[in-house]
């Protein structure tokens, strides 16, 4: 850490003398490593030139061991001595629910939170539904090999019956229906009988009430970095229809309350 404002410091109930020197990953729940670590791998991956986004939720654990959920969105800053990140954290409230599906999509099961997030109030509405149906970005690994690191845990957008829209986080593994002992063995998942009939996904689904994202612009304004899902949920935008305008086609009054 090189720099802390305020709000990090009340967030984290430290001075800045107190957060300067210290790694960040200092302050991240054990819980939230595996978070944490895709958001590294997601700054590794990107090109120099690129912003960073990732929008995954962790726990920061502050002065008095509580866990606060905050949202983490970066921006990679280069210069001739070294290179840093800008590092913007959130909090936020969180509620968690969880469901079943099978690998074609069809959910088997839910919890009754589930439910209600997307507007239905029995579970007997929401089974035989296509997870698609609910959550469109969810990607879904082929059932019978490990599920992919970079799947494990997916920032996506739900919808409910009404067709509203709002953020939410899932963490994906394979189940079993009749919770029998999974080998594994060269990456493959198999059973004794050879079949994966018995076997399923569940994911723990995290929905978060704030909708806030990062928009990268250059001194010109022109937008030049935009997470799609943001995009979408917040401005009715792809994220390829923004990159390249103005900020003031989204926000008219950007430069009103700026210093020139």
């Amino acid at each position: 850490i090189l720099v802390a404002n305020d709000k990090a410091c009340n967030l984290l109930g430290c001075s800045s003398q107190e957060l300067i020197g210290q790694k960040l990953t200092c302050f991240i729940s054990k819980s939230s490593e595996e978070a944490w670590g895709a958001v590294g791998e997601e700054h590794l991956e990107t090109d120099e030139c690129s912003p960073l986004f990732s929008g995954a939720v962790v726990d920061l654990v502050g002065h008095l061991k509580k866990k606060i959920p905050v949202s983490v969105w970066l921006r990679r800053i280069r210069s001739k001595d070294n290179q840093c990140c800008v590092v913007v954290l959130e909090p936020v409230e969180r509620l968690a629910a969880s469901v079943s599906f099978r690998a074609d999509g069809e959910i088997i099961s839910c919890d009754l939170l589930f439910a209600h997030l997307h507007g239905y109030p029995t579970l007997e509405e929401v089974v035989g539904l296509h997870v698609k149906d609910l959550i469109p970005s969810v990607q879904i690994p082929p059932l019978g090999k490990k599920v992919p690191k970079s799947l494990r845990i997916q920032q996506a957008v739900g919808r409910s019956r009404e067709g509203n829209a709002f953020p939410l986080s899932l963490k994906l593994q394979v189940s079993s229906l009749e919770e029998a002992q999974v080998a594994v063995q060269e990456g493959v998942l198999w059973t004794e009988a050879g079949s994966f009939s018995g076997y399923h996904y569940s994911a723990a689904v995290v929905v978060f009430s704030s909708i806030s994202g990062l928009i990268t612009v250059q001194s010109n304004g022109t937008i030049c970095g935009i997470q799609d899902s943001f995009a979408l949920l917040l401005f009715g935008y792809e994220k390829q229809q923004l990159l390249g305008k103005n900020i003031t086609f989204l926000i008219p009054g950007f430069y009103n309350n700026m210093e020139r």
